[in-house]
Order: structure tokens, then sequence, then C-alpha cells
């Protein structure tokens, strides 16, 4: 085959996969939101020192000089104890105060004003009305400072003081925490500040931003990602506040235990019993009323064994393998849904159980809502819509995909009180490729909190140092505590304490292909491949445009070297884009390649992909040098 007649055939082939993965309407409306970093970078630290130097009733340092302790309950010591000193740290750091912020427990009290966290003696007469969820209470009196919560459940009560120190520290002091490994803080000797009577909720009540770095370095604290927790022996993936977390039937009814004797409790399929059918589990007969007993009683079990879990899950297994025995035939004729009999089911338990939630998943044969039938006020309802687009906001259903996901939210908010969305925010793909989907975040947020929505867990990767791993985990973060938040006002001061001298760049670099994506791209899927852009953000212009921009993001950090590794991170992605830009240039791409292996190897990066091999040491040595002698064969 001639090269002309290869390439022609190449660019047609790309171009008709490219058409077929579109076909949204034409007028769909988009993110509400544009992003526009550049136009935000107006944070200046001179400016903010000024400002705190300016004199207020409450001194809390004067030229690095303070009187101030910091004071936990002597009863919450050991919960307390770390964030206290962290705040002593970021205080001491910030006005260089070499020994003031000392941190001492209420029984120690001296005379010299305080900050008080939690329930300490001096803040009994302190009100923390209005508070809910694990939101805080900020309060000066007497030039003294208290940072409160107040919650029936003692975790979450001790988890709104946590917030509050770090709500304190950021909305007060002006800090960001902004990396698991990096927080920045502006430096202010003398910083005085107004009376304090602040009253901080979250939109949502759980949380979670699932991405290796939030779970390192004690980083979800610091953003209030209140669904990070450690492992526990139901295996939930470090899920706090949760027992058992998905696809959990034959945790309540193992089938080691029960099939043997009771085979009915099994579904039934092709006229027989089964608990395993094609090498995969099935499912439990929910219509079988002898099951229900077994779940009570195990759920019992656990909760005694661990009380101060709040989400219980009781759900499908990963299959479409239900049972299709009479009755549950006639369940889904009533029903319409074969959900109806699973939601039987929790609303028992959750009568049964009245102070936890007890949860399913709406998915596979489970996702329809049941016909006249409406959860108990402790039932929750997870939704996973994974079939979306990450341009193409829920609010409006505008496609056909975004659509689906808008209909399912909307009629199980209906019918049930608190939703739970597994929301997904990367390209598992290719991990390292720019994805530009920070517009339509806030409007899904923005729909969730209209529908019921009180749990949010947004799946990023588990792999160390994807695209925007941190910046993207922040912001969305904070949208999860508060979906009024201006998203371009906080990239931009993001964008300005963590890069410094390379801010503008990266700016523009952000700028660039969110305007790209959002103009001229048909979807942003989350299995979007290099070609699925050659047309728009990952266009041969804006590809050299990022490696511009990158490039010049590194020579403004010489000599910083932290500041270096940052850049570098994003300087990857720009990188891995090149590799695979639509072009023959060999030369180009074997040189974007060589850096590219550099830096991986340096900032340790394992995987180009989710879960699916090649790992990186693979991928540099076999994968892509095969692409790359593919190329050289064509153009041969």
């Amino acid at each position: 085959m001639s090269k002309k007649l290869l390439v022609s055939v190449i660019l047609l082939l790309t171009a008709l996969t490219v058409i077929g993965c579109s076909g949204n309407a034409e007028n769909a409306r988009k993110a509400t939101s544009v992003i526009a970093v550049s136009d935000n970078l107006d944070y200046d630290e001179n400016a903010w020192r000024t400002y705190l130097a300016e004199v207020k009733p409450v001194c809390l340092a004067l030229d690095g000089n303070t009187d101030y302790d910091i004071v936990i309950p002597l009863k919450d010591r050991n919960s307390l104890i770390g964030d206290a000193l962290y705040l002593s740290d970021i205080l001491r750091k910030m006005t260089g105060s070499s020994n003031g912020f000392e941190v001492i427990t209420d029984d120690e009290v001296r005379d010299t004003h305080f900050i008080s966290l939690g329930d300490t003696v001096m803040a009994e007469a302190v009100s923390a009305s209005g508070v809910y969820h694990d939101g805080y209470v900020i309060k000066t009196h007497l030039n003294d400072i208290y940072i409160k919560s107040c919650s029936e459940n003692e975790l979450t009560a001790l988890n709104g003081v946590i917030n509050g120190i770090y709500g304190f520290a950021e909305d007060i002091l002006g800090c960001m925490f902004v990396r698991d490994d990096y927080d920045y803080i502006p430096y202010a000797p003398t910083v005085y500040l107004d009376e304090l009577d602040v009253v901080e909720n979250p939109d949502f009540a759980w949380r979670r931003i699932y991405q290796y770095e939030v779970s390192e370095n004690g980083w979800s604290k610091r953003i209030k990602s209140n669904g990070t927790g450690a492992g526990n022996e139901f295996g939930n993936d470090n899920n706090n506040y949760w027992g058992t977390w998905c696809h959990s039937v034959f945790t309540f009814v193992p089938p080691e235990e029960h099939f043997d004797s009771h085979p009915e409790y099994y579904a039934y399929i092709e006229g027989k019993r089964r608990y395993e059918y094609k090498g995969v589990t099935t499912q439990l007969c929910l219509t079988n009323p002898d099951i229900y007993p077994i779940v009570e009683a195990k759920l019992r079990e656990f909760i005694q064994e661990s009380p101060d879990v709040v989400y219980w899950d009781f759900s499908i297994n990963d299959n479409m393998y239900y049972c299709e025995c009479d009755e549950c035939e006639a369940s889904y004729e009533k029903y319409g849904s074969r959900a109806g009999a699973l939601i039987e089911i929790l609303n028992k338990l959750a009568r049964k159980f009245p102070d936890k939630y007890i949860s399913t998943l709406a998915y596979f044969f489970t996702k329809d809502v049941p016909k006249g039938i409406t959860c108990e006020k402790n039932v929750n309802i997870v939704i996973a819509p994974i079939e979306t687009s990450q341009l193409y906001s829920y609010k409006f259903g505008d496609t056909e995909k975004s659509a689906e996901a808008k209909k399912m939210i909307e009629d199980w908010s209906a019918v049930c009180d608190n939703l739970f969305i597994w929301d997904y925010v990367v390209d598992f793909k290719n991990l390292l490729l720019p994805y530009p989907n920070f517009a339509v975040q806030k409007d899904n947020a923005e729909f969730y909190k209209e529908n019921n929505v009180k749990s949010v867990f947004h799946q990023g990767s588990r792999e160390m140092s994807d695209e925007l791993a941190c910046l993207r985990s922040y912001v969305l973060a904070k949208q999860l505590w508060d979906t009024d938040v201006d998203v371009n006002e906080l990239l931009g001061k993001y964008v300005k304490v963590t890069y410094g001298a390379a801010a503008e760049y990266i700016a523009e670099y952000l700028d660039i292909m969110h305007e790209s994506v959002r103009t001229e791209a048909d979807d942003l899927d989350l299995y979007d491949r290099p070609e699925d852009h050659y047309d728009d953000y990952l266009s041969n212009e804006n590809v050299k445009r990022y490696l511009a921009l990158t490039q010049s993001a590194l020579t403004a950090a010489e000599g910083d070297e932290l500041l270096t590794g940052f850049v570098e991170e994003i300087r990857i992605n720009a990188l891995y884009a090149k590799m695979y830009e639509n072009s023959w240039n060999i030369k180009e791409k074997a040189a974007a390649f060589e850096e590219f292996k550099t830096l991986v190897v340096k900032h340790g990066i394992e995987r180009p992909y989710e879960i699916a091999p090649p790992y990186m040491d693979e991928f540099l040595e076999k994968t892509y040098p095969r692409h790359l002698a593919l190329i050289k064969l064509y153009i041969s």
C-alpha cells in the first residue's frame, strides 16, 4: 500500500471514529461555567498581609508575638491533638512566632487569650445553634476565639471541629491546603481579625474525593473530604462511616453457609437454583421470605461489632443474573422494576434500625424506581451514572446520556430522601491525558443539591499523580462543601499560590483546553482516546501551545525545586498529548517520549491507565516504543 493511500485510509478511519462517537443535539447546553483562570489571578499576598495588619477588634499576633494558646478538651485530647498541633504550626509559620500558640488542655488554662477547639470547659456557654452534619461555628467573645460543632453523633461533632480548624485557617487567615504535600501559608507577622460569628455547614452530609493523593498525609481532613477513612474488616475501601459498601448480598447470606441446605435462597436461573453461573456469583432470591430474618440477624451482629458505623449496604452483586422464579417475576410485574423486592427488604431493615442508614445500589436490574413504593426516611439509594458526559450536565439533560441520568436521579428523588451519587471524574483510559472537565461539575453539584442528594463519591484515580490530580481534588472538595463557590475565583487563587512565578502560563494552559472543549468538542467521556479530540482541545495547534506554555512555566520555575516539580506534573500531560497527536512527526514524538520517560520515573508514576495493564515500566519499554515503530513503518 502506498504511503499516501495508507495515510488517507488512517485519517478516514479516525474521522469516522470521531463522527461515530458524536450525535449530541447541536444546540444542547453544556456547562454554564466558562473557565477563565487567567482573568482571576489577582490574589496578592502583600495586599492580604496589609489587610491583616489593619487594626481590628481582635489582635491575634503583633510583630510575631502573641499571647494566644490553643485549648482542647481533656476528654477529646486524643481525637483533636493532631489537628490542634497542625493549627499551631500554621500560626507559627504565618506569624513567625517561635513559642506562641501552645496547645494545652482545658484543665491547664492560663491567664492568656485562647483559641478554644470543641467542647472545652470555657466553650460551654457558646452556642453552636444552626450547625448540622459536620458543620461548625467560629465565634469571638472578649477577644477569645471559639471553634465548635454540634451533633448527636459524637464522631460527626469531632469532625465538625476539625473542619472548623481548617476552615478558620483558610477562610479567615487566607491559607490554602492545595496539595497533600504542600500548604500555602501567607506570611503575616501582625494579624488583626474582626469579631467573628460564623456558621458553616456543608451542602452534602457525606463527601469523598476518591483520589490517591486525598488519602495521603491527612489531606482529606484539610479539604473536608469526610468520607475518606481508615480500612476496616468489611473491606469497604476506606469509606468513612461505612460498614458493608457495595455488592454485599452474599455477605449477609453466604452461599458456603446456606446453599447446601437452602438452595431456594439463591437465584433460579434456567430451571435450577444457583449461587454461581458462568463463572460469577449470581443473586439472592429476594422474594423468599426466609432470607429476611437471616439478613436482619447478620446486620444486628455487624452493628454490635461496629456500633459507630452509620451506613450499611445491602445491594446486588455485580452482574445481571437475577432470580427468575415465579415469585420474583410476580414482584417484577407488580412494581415494574426488580428493585421492588429489594426495597421491601431495605424498608424493613430501616424500620428495625432507625438510627442507621440502610443503603443499596440503583444499578443494573435495580436501577428503575419501583411503582407504588416509598423509601423509609433512613434508606439510602446509591446511583452510579457511569454512562454519562463530562461536558453536558445532568442539570439540563440535553443529550441522551445526560437526560437518562437526570431522569434516574429525579425519579429516585421523588421516593427517597437520601440519594448518594457515585460520580466519575477522570479519563480512566488515559490517566495522563489532558482532561478539561472542571466546568460541568458545578452544574452537576447544584442539580444534586436540588434532588435529595446527601452524599457524593467522586471517583478519580487510585493511581499516584494522574492528570491535575491535586487541583481537581481540591476544587471538587470545595464544591461539595459549598455548591455556590466561585470556581474561577477558586482556580485563580489556587494557581497563583501553587504555581507562583509560573502561574500565568498554567492559567493560560487551563483556559485554552477548557475553551476548546467547550466550543469545539462533541462530548467528553470517561474512556476517551486522544484521537477523539483531534478536532478540538487535542488538535496539533493546541498541543503545540500546551508544550510551549509548560516550557515557559518550567523556565519561570528555574531555581525553585518544589515549583519545578509541580510544573513537571503538568508537563507530563502535555508530553503525553504530543506523543499521541495527529501527526507523523516521529522525531518530535520520540523527543517528547524521552522527556516523558524521564519525568514519570522521577515522579514515581506507575500506571498510564486505570487498572488495566500495562504498568508504566511495560508502557515505557514496550507499548510506546511499539507505537513509534509502527509510525516509522508507515512512513517508510
